[in-house]
Protein backbone atom coordinates (compact mmCIF):
# COMPACT_ATOMS: atom_id res chain seq x y z
CA UNK A 1 0.00 0.00 0.00
CA UNK A 2 2.78 2.44 0.95
CA UNK A 3 4.87 1.51 -2.14
CA UNK A 4 1.91 2.18 -4.45
CA UNK A 5 1.34 5.56 -2.77
CA UNK A 6 5.02 6.48 -3.23
CA UNK A 7 4.94 5.60 -6.91
CA UNK A 8 1.80 7.73 -7.40
CA UNK A 9 3.39 10.64 -5.57
CA UNK A 10 6.52 10.47 -7.71
CA UNK A 11 4.39 10.38 -10.89
CA UNK A 12 2.46 13.44 -9.69
CA UNK A 13 5.66 15.37 -8.95
CA UNK A 14 7.03 14.47 -12.39
CA UNK A 15 3.83 15.73 -14.06
CA UNK A 16 3.95 18.98 -12.06
CA UNK A 17 7.60 19.47 -13.01
CA UNK A 18 6.83 18.86 -16.69
CA UNK A 19 3.97 21.36 -16.60
CA UNK A 20 6.21 23.93 -14.85
CA UNK A 21 8.90 23.49 -17.51
CA UNK A 22 6.37 23.91 -20.31
CA UNK A 23 4.97 27.02 -18.60
CA UNK A 24 8.45 28.52 -18.19
CA UNK A 25 9.29 27.80 -21.85
CA UNK A 26 6.03 29.44 -22.93
CA UNK A 27 6.78 32.44 -20.75
CA UNK A 28 10.23 32.87 -22.24
CA UNK A 29 8.81 32.52 -25.76
CA UNK A 30 6.17 35.17 -25.08
CA UNK A 31 8.74 37.45 -23.46
CA UNK A 32 10.88 37.28 -26.60
CA UNK A 33 7.87 38.00 -28.79
CA UNK A 34 6.95 40.93 -26.54
CA UNK A 35 10.46 42.38 -26.86
CA UNK A 36 10.37 42.07 -30.63
CA UNK A 37 6.94 43.74 -30.76
CA UNK A 38 8.20 46.45 -28.39
CA UNK A 39 11.19 47.16 -30.62
CA UNK A 40 8.99 47.30 -33.71
CA UNK A 41 6.63 49.65 -31.85
CA UNK A 42 9.48 51.98 -30.89
CA UNK A 43 10.73 52.06 -34.47
CA UNK A 44 7.23 52.85 -35.64
CA UNK A 45 6.90 55.67 -33.09
CA UNK A 46 10.27 57.13 -34.15
CA UNK A 47 9.19 57.02 -37.75
CA UNK A 48 5.94 58.78 -36.92
CA UNK A 49 7.73 61.47 -34.93
CA UNK A 50 10.19 62.00 -37.79
CA UNK A 51 7.32 62.32 -40.19
CA UNK A 52 5.70 65.02 -38.04
CA UNK A 53 8.90 67.14 -37.99
CA UNK A 54 9.76 69.43 -41.08
CA UNK A 55 12.60 68.22 -43.30
CA UNK A 56 16.06 69.74 -42.68
CA UNK A 57 17.81 71.01 -45.81
CA UNK A 58 20.79 68.95 -46.83
CA UNK A 59 19.85 66.14 -44.56
CA UNK A 60 20.68 62.70 -45.35
CA UNK A 61 17.13 61.98 -46.35
CA UNK A 62 17.26 64.49 -49.16
CA UNK A 63 20.78 63.43 -50.15
CA UNK A 64 19.66 59.91 -50.52
CA UNK A 65 16.67 61.10 -52.52
CA UNK A 66 14.43 59.99 -49.84
CA UNK A 67 10.90 59.69 -50.49
CA UNK A 68 9.71 60.40 -47.02
CA UNK A 69 6.81 62.36 -48.41
CA UNK A 70 5.92 65.62 -49.70
CA UNK A 71 7.49 68.73 -48.19
CA UNK A 72 5.82 69.99 -45.13
CA UNK A 73 4.16 73.31 -45.25
CA UNK A 74 5.36 75.93 -42.93
CA UNK A 75 3.83 75.98 -39.54
CA UNK A 76 1.72 78.85 -40.19
CA UNK A 77 0.51 77.60 -43.55
CA UNK A 78 -2.79 75.78 -43.56
CA UNK A 79 -2.88 71.97 -44.32
CA UNK A 80 -4.63 70.61 -47.20
CA UNK A 81 -7.46 68.06 -46.92
CA UNK A 82 -5.31 65.24 -48.33
CA UNK A 83 -2.63 65.69 -45.62
CA UNK A 84 -5.26 65.63 -42.90
CA UNK A 85 -6.71 62.37 -44.27
CA UNK A 86 -3.24 60.73 -44.21
CA UNK A 87 -2.63 61.70 -40.62
CA UNK A 88 -5.95 60.29 -39.54
CA UNK A 89 -5.13 57.06 -41.33
CA UNK A 90 -1.78 56.73 -39.59
CA UNK A 91 -3.36 57.38 -36.18
CA UNK A 92 -5.90 54.66 -36.87
CA UNK A 93 -3.16 52.16 -37.79
CA UNK A 94 -1.29 52.95 -34.61
CA UNK A 95 -4.39 52.48 -32.45
CA UNK A 96 -5.07 49.12 -34.06
CA UNK A 97 -1.44 48.09 -33.55
CA UNK A 98 -1.53 49.06 -29.87
CA UNK A 99 -4.82 47.18 -29.40
CA UNK A 100 -3.47 44.06 -31.15
CA UNK A 101 -0.35 44.16 -29.01
CA UNK A 102 -2.40 44.43 -25.80
CA UNK A 103 -4.65 41.56 -26.87
CA UNK A 104 -1.70 39.34 -27.66
CA UNK A 105 -0.01 40.30 -24.45
CA UNK A 106 -3.00 39.65 -22.19
CA UNK A 107 -4.04 36.43 -23.97
CA UNK A 108 -0.63 34.70 -24.12
CA UNK A 109 1.26 35.94 -21.05
CA UNK A 110 0.22 34.83 -17.53
CA UNK A 111 -1.13 37.58 -15.27
CA UNK A 112 1.68 37.25 -12.73
CA UNK A 113 4.30 37.66 -15.45
CA UNK A 114 2.50 40.75 -16.79
CA UNK A 115 2.32 42.30 -13.35
CA UNK A 116 6.01 41.73 -12.73
CA UNK A 117 6.80 43.15 -16.17
CA UNK A 118 4.69 46.24 -15.56
CA UNK A 119 6.30 46.85 -12.19
CA UNK A 120 9.79 46.51 -13.63
CA UNK A 121 9.16 48.87 -16.58
CA UNK A 122 7.59 51.52 -14.34
CA UNK A 123 4.84 52.96 -16.47
CA UNK A 124 4.53 50.75 -19.49
CA UNK A 125 1.50 48.90 -18.04
CA UNK A 126 -1.22 50.50 -16.03
CA UNK A 127 -3.22 48.25 -13.66
CA UNK A 128 -6.53 49.19 -12.20
CA UNK A 129 -7.93 48.32 -8.79
CA UNK A 130 -8.65 44.59 -8.14
CA UNK A 131 -12.03 43.49 -9.32
CA UNK A 132 -14.65 41.65 -7.29
CA UNK A 133 -13.93 38.00 -6.46
CA UNK A 134 -15.08 35.63 -9.14
CA UNK A 135 -17.41 32.69 -8.63
CA UNK A 136 -15.92 29.61 -6.97
CA UNK A 137 -14.35 27.17 -9.35
CA UNK A 138 -15.32 23.55 -9.83
CA UNK A 139 -14.35 21.03 -7.21
CA UNK A 140 -11.02 19.44 -7.88
CA UNK A 141 -10.28 15.71 -7.96
CA UNK A 142 -10.13 14.01 -4.57
CA UNK A 143 -6.67 13.69 -3.13
CA UNK A 144 -4.87 10.48 -2.21
CA UNK A 145 -5.65 8.75 1.08
CA UNK A 146 -3.32 9.84 3.78
CA UNK A 147 -1.42 7.43 6.02
CA UNK A 148 -3.14 5.92 9.05
CA UNK A 149 -2.93 8.03 12.15
CA UNK A 150 -1.85 6.88 15.60
CA UNK A 151 -4.53 4.69 17.26
CA UNK A 152 -6.51 6.58 19.83
CA UNK A 153 -7.30 5.53 23.38
CA UNK A 154 -9.95 2.80 23.40
CA UNK A 155 -13.32 4.04 24.57
CA UNK A 156 -15.70 2.46 27.05
CA UNK A 157 -17.36 -0.81 26.19
CA UNK A 158 -20.75 -0.19 24.58
CA UNK A 159 -23.96 -2.14 25.06
CA UNK A 160 -24.26 -5.39 23.15
CA UNK A 161 -25.89 -4.97 19.79
CA UNK A 162 -28.75 -6.88 18.28
CA UNK A 163 -27.98 -10.45 17.32
CA UNK A 164 -27.02 -10.67 13.69
CA UNK A 165 -28.26 -13.15 11.14
CA UNK A 166 -27.21 -16.71 11.48
CA UNK A 167 -24.11 -17.37 9.43
CA UNK A 168 -23.58 -20.17 6.99
CA UNK A 169 -22.70 -23.58 8.30
CA UNK A 170 -18.98 -23.96 8.44
CA UNK A 171 -16.95 -26.88 7.28
CA UNK A 172 -17.13 -29.90 9.58
CA UNK A 173 -14.38 -30.07 12.13
CA UNK A 174 -12.05 -32.91 12.86
CA UNK A 175 -13.46 -36.07 14.33
CA UNK A 176 -13.38 -35.97 18.11
CA UNK A 177 -12.46 -38.69 20.55
CA UNK A 178 -14.94 -41.49 21.07
CA UNK A 179 -17.21 -40.87 24.05
CA UNK A 180 -18.11 -43.28 26.80
CA UNK A 181 -20.60 -45.99 26.05
CA UNK A 182 -24.13 -44.98 27.10
CA UNK A 183 -26.70 -47.09 28.85
CA UNK A 184 -28.66 -49.42 26.57
CA UNK A 185 -32.09 -48.07 25.64
CA UNK A 186 -35.33 -49.91 25.56
CA UNK A 187 -35.84 -52.22 22.64
CA UNK A 188 -38.23 -51.06 19.94
CA UNK A 189 -41.27 -52.80 18.61
CA UNK A 190 -40.70 -56.10 16.89
CA UNK A 191 -40.80 -56.02 13.12
CA UNK A 192 -43.10 -57.94 10.87
CA UNK A 193 -42.42 -61.61 10.46
CA UNK A 194 -40.52 -62.48 7.34
CA UNK A 195 -41.26 -65.18 4.86
CA UNK A 196 -40.73 -68.68 6.29
CA UNK A 197 -37.43 -70.12 5.16
CA UNK A 198 -36.89 -73.36 3.35
CA UNK A 199 -36.78 -76.61 5.22
CA UNK A 200 -33.30 -77.34 6.45
CA UNK A 201 -31.34 -80.51 6.06
CA UNK A 202 -31.97 -83.27 8.55
CA UNK A 203 -29.50 -83.11 11.39
CA UNK A 204 -27.31 -85.86 12.67
CA UNK A 205 -28.79 -88.31 15.11
CA UNK A 206 -28.08 -87.26 18.68
CA UNK A 207 -26.65 -89.39 21.41
CA UNK A 208 -28.95 -91.23 23.70
CA UNK A 209 -29.57 -89.24 26.86
CA UNK A 210 -29.79 -90.41 30.44
CA UNK A 211 -33.16 -91.14 31.89
CA UNK A 212 -34.43 -88.47 34.23
CA UNK A 213 -37.49 -89.04 36.29
CA UNK A 214 -37.78 -85.38 37.16
CA UNK A 215 -38.97 -84.35 33.70
CA UNK A 216 -41.69 -87.01 33.38
CA UNK A 217 -44.91 -85.07 33.22
CA UNK A 218 -47.64 -86.17 35.63
CA UNK A 219 -50.85 -87.25 33.94
CA UNK A 220 -54.42 -86.50 34.94
CA UNK A 221 -56.08 -88.46 37.73
CA UNK A 222 -57.71 -91.60 36.38
CA UNK A 223 -61.11 -93.14 37.15
CA UNK A 224 -61.50 -95.30 40.32
CA UNK A 225 -60.66 -98.94 39.69
CA UNK A 226 -62.98 -101.89 40.40
CA UNK A 227 -63.36 -103.21 44.00
CA UNK A 228 -60.52 -105.50 45.00
CA UNK A 229 -60.88 -108.94 46.66
CA UNK A 230 -61.69 -109.13 50.36
CA UNK A 231 -58.66 -108.83 52.55
CA UNK A 232 -57.73 -111.26 55.31
CA UNK A 233 -59.74 -111.14 58.54
CA UNK A 234 -58.33 -108.87 61.16
CA UNK A 235 -57.65 -109.72 64.77
CA UNK A 236 -60.62 -109.81 67.14
CA UNK A 237 -61.33 -106.57 68.90
CA UNK A 238 -62.01 -106.00 72.57
CA UNK A 239 -65.42 -107.04 73.94
CA UNK A 240 -68.12 -104.37 73.89
CA UNK A 241 -70.91 -103.93 76.34
CA UNK A 242 -73.42 -102.28 74.03
CA UNK A 243 -75.30 -104.12 71.37
CA UNK A 244 -77.61 -103.05 68.59
CA UNK A 245 -76.25 -100.76 65.88
CA UNK A 246 -72.74 -101.07 67.19
CA UNK A 247 -72.95 -104.84 67.00
CA UNK A 248 -74.26 -104.59 63.44
CA UNK A 249 -71.25 -102.51 62.32
CA UNK A 250 -69.01 -104.94 64.12
CA UNK A 251 -70.51 -107.86 62.25
CA UNK A 252 -69.89 -106.15 58.95
CA UNK A 253 -66.10 -106.28 59.47
CA UNK A 254 -66.01 -109.64 61.34
CA UNK A 255 -65.12 -112.97 59.83
CA UNK A 256 -68.59 -114.23 60.42
CA UNK A 257 -69.86 -112.56 57.31
CA UNK A 258 -69.59 -114.16 53.90
CA UNK A 259 -70.40 -112.89 50.42
CA UNK A 260 -70.53 -109.36 49.07
CA UNK A 261 -72.25 -107.92 52.09
CA UNK A 262 -69.10 -108.42 54.09
CA UNK A 263 -66.68 -107.10 51.50
CA UNK A 264 -64.38 -104.32 52.65
CA UNK A 265 -65.21 -101.19 50.66
CA UNK A 266 -62.47 -100.17 48.16
CA UNK A 267 -64.12 -97.05 46.70
CA UNK A 268 -64.52 -93.51 47.89
CA UNK A 269 -67.60 -94.14 50.08
CA UNK A 270 -66.00 -94.71 53.42
CA UNK A 271 -62.31 -94.60 52.67
CA UNK A 272 -62.74 -91.32 50.79
CA UNK A 273 -64.26 -89.65 53.83
CA UNK A 274 -61.31 -90.78 55.90
CA UNK A 275 -58.92 -89.33 53.25
CA UNK A 276 -60.75 -85.99 53.33
CA UNK A 277 -60.25 -85.82 57.08
CA UNK A 278 -56.57 -86.62 56.63
CA UNK A 279 -56.17 -84.03 53.83
CA UNK A 280 -57.48 -81.29 56.07
CA UNK A 281 -54.33 -81.64 58.17
CA UNK A 282 -51.86 -82.05 55.25
CA UNK A 283 -53.47 -79.56 52.79
CA UNK A 284 -51.12 -76.78 53.63
CA UNK A 285 -48.04 -78.92 53.07
CA UNK A 286 -49.24 -80.31 49.76
CA UNK A 287 -49.96 -76.84 48.26
CA UNK A 288 -46.52 -75.35 49.00
CA UNK A 289 -43.65 -75.77 46.56
CA UNK A 290 -40.44 -76.79 48.29
CA UNK A 291 -38.11 -77.24 45.30
CA UNK A 292 -37.89 -77.48 41.50
CA UNK A 293 -36.27 -80.14 39.36
CA UNK A 294 -33.79 -79.94 36.51
CA UNK A 295 -35.14 -77.99 33.52
CA UNK A 296 -36.17 -79.54 30.21
CA UNK A 297 -35.25 -77.56 27.10
CA UNK A 298 -38.33 -77.26 24.90
CA UNK A 299 -37.24 -75.14 21.91
CA UNK A 300 -35.12 -72.08 21.10
CA UNK A 301 -36.15 -68.85 19.33
CA UNK A 302 -34.28 -65.73 18.25
CA UNK A 303 -35.92 -63.24 20.62
CA UNK A 304 -34.50 -62.44 24.06
CA UNK A 305 -37.92 -61.40 25.38
CA UNK A 306 -41.25 -63.14 24.91
CA UNK A 307 -44.00 -65.31 26.40
CA UNK A 308 -45.23 -68.83 25.58
CA UNK A 309 -48.57 -70.12 26.86
CA UNK A 310 -50.78 -73.21 26.77
CA UNK A 311 -54.44 -73.73 27.65
CA UNK A 312 -54.55 -74.81 31.35
CA UNK A 313 -58.26 -75.65 31.55
CA UNK A 314 -58.68 -77.90 28.47
CA UNK A 315 -55.97 -80.57 28.38
CA UNK A 316 -57.08 -81.83 24.96
CA UNK A 317 -56.25 -78.45 23.44
CA UNK A 318 -52.62 -78.82 22.34
CA UNK A 319 -52.22 -75.33 20.86
CA UNK A 320 -49.28 -73.16 21.92
CA UNK A 321 -49.26 -69.34 21.74
CA UNK A 322 -46.14 -67.17 21.54
CA UNK A 323 -45.70 -63.42 21.80
CA UNK A 324 -42.35 -62.24 20.45
CA UNK A 325 -40.54 -59.40 22.24
CA UNK A 326 -42.01 -57.39 25.12
CA UNK A 327 -44.17 -55.24 22.83
CA UNK A 328 -46.20 -56.08 19.71
CA UNK A 329 -49.64 -56.28 18.13
CA UNK A 330 -49.89 -59.95 17.13
CA UNK A 331 -49.69 -63.47 18.57
CA UNK A 332 -48.33 -66.61 16.93
CA UNK A 333 -50.55 -69.68 17.30
CA UNK A 334 -49.02 -73.15 16.80
CA UNK A 335 -51.28 -76.20 16.42
CA UNK A 336 -49.08 -78.37 18.66
CA UNK A 337 -45.50 -78.88 19.80
CA UNK A 338 -44.49 -80.39 16.44
CA UNK A 339 -45.73 -77.27 14.65
CA UNK A 340 -43.63 -75.21 17.09
CA UNK A 341 -40.56 -77.30 16.27
CA UNK A 342 -41.18 -76.73 12.53
CA UNK A 343 -42.09 -73.06 13.05
CA UNK A 344 -45.50 -73.53 11.42
CA UNK A 345 -48.00 -71.03 12.80
CA UNK A 346 -50.77 -68.55 12.06
CA UNK A 347 -50.84 -64.89 13.05
CA UNK A 348 -53.58 -63.49 15.30
CA UNK A 349 -53.79 -59.70 15.27
CA UNK A 350 -54.89 -58.39 18.65
CA UNK A 351 -56.55 -55.15 19.74
CA UNK A 352 -54.04 -52.39 20.44
CA UNK A 353 -50.59 -53.69 21.37
CA UNK A 354 -49.38 -55.72 24.33
CA UNK A 355 -46.55 -54.69 26.63
CA UNK A 356 -44.37 -56.78 28.92
CA UNK A 357 -43.96 -60.55 29.30
CA UNK A 358 -46.70 -61.28 31.82
CA UNK A 359 -49.56 -62.50 29.58
CA UNK A 360 -51.71 -65.58 30.19
CA UNK A 361 -54.23 -67.79 28.34
CA UNK A 362 -57.30 -69.07 30.15
CA UNK A 363 -60.41 -70.65 28.56
CA UNK A 364 -59.62 -69.52 25.00
CA UNK A 365 -58.96 -65.93 26.07
CA UNK A 366 -55.70 -64.00 26.05
CA UNK A 367 -55.12 -61.63 28.97
CA UNK A 368 -52.56 -58.85 28.45
CA UNK A 369 -51.81 -55.22 29.30
CA UNK A 370 -52.82 -52.66 26.69
CA UNK A 371 -49.56 -50.82 26.10
CA UNK A 372 -49.24 -47.36 27.63
CA UNK A 373 -52.35 -47.75 29.86
CA UNK A 374 -53.41 -49.35 33.14
CA UNK A 375 -56.01 -51.50 31.35
CA UNK A 376 -55.95 -55.30 31.15
CA UNK A 377 -57.64 -56.68 28.02
CA UNK A 378 -59.47 -60.01 27.71
CA UNK A 379 -59.18 -60.98 24.03
CA UNK A 380 -61.08 -63.91 22.54
CA UNK A 381 -58.77 -66.20 20.57
CA UNK A 382 -61.55 -68.07 18.71
CA UNK A 383 -64.43 -65.61 18.86
CA UNK A 384 -64.26 -61.86 18.36
CA UNK A 385 -64.77 -60.66 21.94
CA UNK A 386 -63.05 -58.10 24.09
CA UNK A 387 -63.22 -57.18 27.76
CA UNK A 388 -61.47 -54.33 29.57
CA UNK A 389 -60.44 -54.03 33.20
CA UNK A 390 -58.68 -50.88 34.45
CA UNK A 391 -56.36 -51.36 37.45
CA UNK A 392 -56.43 -48.28 39.65
CA UNK A 393 -53.37 -46.97 41.51
CA UNK A 394 -50.96 -49.09 39.47
CA UNK A 395 -47.61 -48.23 37.89
CA UNK A 396 -47.91 -48.75 34.14
CA UNK A 397 -45.49 -46.47 32.21
CA UNK A 398 -41.97 -45.07 32.20
CA UNK A 399 -39.25 -47.09 33.91
CA UNK A 400 -41.42 -47.93 36.92
CA UNK A 401 -41.63 -51.62 36.01
CA UNK A 402 -43.04 -54.29 38.27
CA UNK A 403 -40.23 -56.57 37.03
CA UNK A 404 -37.43 -54.60 35.38
CA UNK A 405 -35.67 -57.73 34.07
CA UNK A 406 -38.62 -58.54 31.78
CA UNK A 407 -39.93 -54.99 31.11
CA UNK A 408 -43.24 -55.95 32.73
CA UNK A 409 -45.83 -53.80 34.53
CA UNK A 410 -48.59 -56.42 34.99
CA UNK A 411 -48.26 -60.20 35.41
CA UNK A 412 -51.41 -62.28 34.82
CA UNK A 413 -51.44 -65.74 36.47
CA UNK A 414 -53.91 -68.65 36.49
CA UNK A 415 -53.79 -71.49 39.05
CA UNK A 416 -56.04 -73.86 41.01
CA UNK A 417 -57.63 -70.92 42.83
CA UNK A 418 -58.57 -68.79 39.86
CA UNK A 419 -57.22 -65.79 37.92
CA UNK A 420 -54.80 -63.27 39.44
CA UNK A 421 -53.12 -60.02 38.36
CA UNK A 422 -49.82 -58.98 39.97
CA UNK A 423 -48.89 -55.29 39.80
CA UNK A 424 -47.01 -52.57 41.71
CA UNK A 425 -48.80 -49.90 43.73
CA UNK A 426 -48.28 -46.31 42.65
CA UNK A 427 -48.58 -45.26 46.31
CA UNK A 428 -45.77 -47.21 48.00
CA UNK A 429 -44.42 -49.37 45.12
CA UNK A 430 -45.26 -52.57 47.00
CA UNK A 431 -46.42 -55.67 45.15
CA UNK A 432 -50.24 -55.92 45.01
CA UNK A 433 -52.25 -58.96 43.82
CA UNK A 434 -55.82 -58.60 42.50
CA UNK A 435 -58.11 -61.66 42.57
CA UNK A 436 -60.21 -61.65 39.37
CA UNK A 437 -63.71 -63.00 38.71
CA UNK A 438 -63.21 -64.59 35.30
CA UNK A 439 -66.87 -64.60 34.22
CA UNK A 440 -67.64 -60.95 35.02
CA UNK A 441 -64.02 -59.88 34.48
CA UNK A 442 -64.00 -57.78 37.63
CA UNK A 443 -61.85 -57.53 40.75
CA UNK A 444 -62.93 -59.54 43.76
CA UNK A 445 -60.36 -58.12 46.17
CA UNK A 446 -56.88 -56.55 46.38
CA UNK A 447 -54.14 -58.12 48.49
CA UNK A 448 -51.16 -56.04 49.62
CA UNK A 449 -48.14 -58.27 50.12
CA UNK A 450 -46.10 -55.35 51.59
CA UNK A 451 -43.12 -56.66 49.59
CA UNK A 452 -41.27 -53.91 47.66
CA UNK A 453 -40.97 -54.38 43.90
CA UNK A 454 -37.35 -53.23 44.02
CA UNK A 455 -36.39 -56.59 45.59
CA UNK A 456 -38.25 -58.69 43.02
CA UNK A 457 -36.94 -60.15 39.77
CA UNK A 458 -40.05 -62.16 38.75
CA UNK A 459 -42.99 -64.01 40.31
CA UNK A 460 -45.57 -66.79 39.76
CA UNK A 461 -48.64 -68.08 41.61
CA UNK A 462 -49.39 -71.75 42.33
CA UNK A 463 -52.18 -73.13 44.53
CA UNK A 464 -52.96 -69.67 45.89
CA UNK A 465 -49.37 -68.93 46.93
CA UNK A 466 -47.24 -66.27 45.25
CA UNK A 467 -43.50 -66.98 44.88
CA UNK A 468 -41.07 -64.10 44.21
CA UNK A 469 -37.50 -64.44 42.95
CA UNK A 470 -34.54 -62.23 43.82
CA UNK A 471 -33.34 -59.51 41.45
CA UNK A 472 -31.01 -61.97 39.63
CA UNK A 473 -33.81 -64.59 39.23
CA UNK A 474 -31.65 -67.26 40.84
CA UNK A 475 -33.50 -68.02 44.08
CA UNK A 476 -37.11 -67.87 45.28
CA UNK A 477 -36.66 -65.62 48.29
CA UNK A 478 -40.24 -64.70 49.24
CA UNK A 479 -43.58 -66.55 49.41
CA UNK A 480 -47.01 -65.20 50.34
CA UNK A 481 -50.27 -67.09 50.98
CA UNK A 482 -52.90 -65.08 49.09
CA UNK A 483 -55.84 -66.90 50.68
CA UNK A 484 -54.73 -66.34 54.28
CA UNK A 485 -52.92 -63.09 53.40
CA UNK A 486 -49.73 -63.87 55.29
CA UNK A 487 -46.11 -64.64 54.48
CA UNK A 488 -44.82 -68.21 54.28
CA UNK A 489 -41.29 -69.12 55.33
CA UNK A 490 -40.18 -70.76 52.08
CA UNK A 491 -37.05 -70.30 49.94
CA UNK A 492 -35.37 -72.54 47.37
CA UNK A 493 -33.03 -72.31 44.40
CA UNK A 494 -34.79 -71.83 41.07
CA UNK A 495 -31.93 -72.08 38.55
CA UNK A 496 -28.18 -71.68 38.23
CA UNK A 497 -28.10 -69.77 34.93
CA UNK A 498 -27.72 -65.98 34.97
CA UNK A 499 -29.30 -65.43 31.54
CA UNK A 500 -32.20 -63.03 31.09
CA UNK A 501 -35.37 -64.53 32.59
CA UNK A 502 -38.06 -62.79 30.54
CA UNK A 503 -40.98 -65.01 31.62
CA UNK A 504 -41.81 -67.18 34.64
CA UNK A 505 -45.26 -68.82 34.83
CA UNK A 506 -46.93 -71.76 36.59
CA UNK A 507 -49.00 -74.05 34.35
CA UNK A 508 -52.04 -75.66 35.90
CA UNK A 509 -52.13 -77.99 32.90
CA UNK A 510 -49.11 -80.10 33.92
CA UNK A 511 -48.13 -78.42 37.23
CA UNK A 512 -44.78 -77.26 35.86
CA UNK A 513 -43.02 -73.93 35.55
CA UNK A 514 -42.67 -72.40 32.06
CA UNK A 515 -39.77 -69.99 31.48
CA UNK A 516 -38.31 -67.92 28.63
CA UNK A 517 -34.57 -67.64 29.24
CA UNK A 518 -32.61 -65.63 26.68
CA UNK A 519 -34.57 -67.15 23.78
CA UNK A 520 -34.79 -70.69 25.24
CA UNK A 521 -38.21 -72.10 26.20
CA UNK A 522 -37.72 -74.22 29.32
CA UNK A 523 -39.92 -76.48 31.53
CA UNK A 524 -39.18 -76.90 35.27
CA UNK A 525 -40.94 -79.67 37.23
CA UNK A 526 -42.04 -78.55 40.69
CA UNK A 527 -42.06 -80.53 43.93
CA UNK A 528 -44.81 -79.85 46.44
CA UNK A 529 -44.20 -80.52 50.10
CA UNK A 530 -45.61 -83.71 51.78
Amino acid sequence: MEAAGGRALRALLAAVGLLSALSAAGTLFLLAQWRELGAALRELELGLEAARQPPVPGSGRDLLGGTAGPPRAPPGAPRSKRSRRGERARGHVRAETDELLMMLTYSLVPVRVMVDLCNSTKGVCLTGPPGPPGPPGLDGLPGYNGSDGVPGIPGQKGEPGVNGKRGKIGTPGQKGDQGQKGEPGEMGLSGKDGMPGGKGARGAKGEKGDANNDVVLEGAKGEPGPPGPPGPPGPPGPPRKHKGKTQLQENIYSNKCTGETCAVPNDDTLAGKAEDRALDHSKKAECVITSVGSPLHFVSVQQTFGTWMREPANISDERIWLTMHFSGNSVKEYENSNALMNDSYRIINITGFFYGCGHAVQNNHLYYQKGGTNVILKFGLDKASLGTLPIENALYHGRNYLFANSKTYFNVAADEKGLWIIYASSTDENIIVAHIDEETFSIIRHINTTYPKSKAGNAFIACGVMYVTDTKDITVSFAFDLLKEKQIDISFELRSSQSVLAMLSYSLRDKNLYTWENGSLMVYPVHFGR
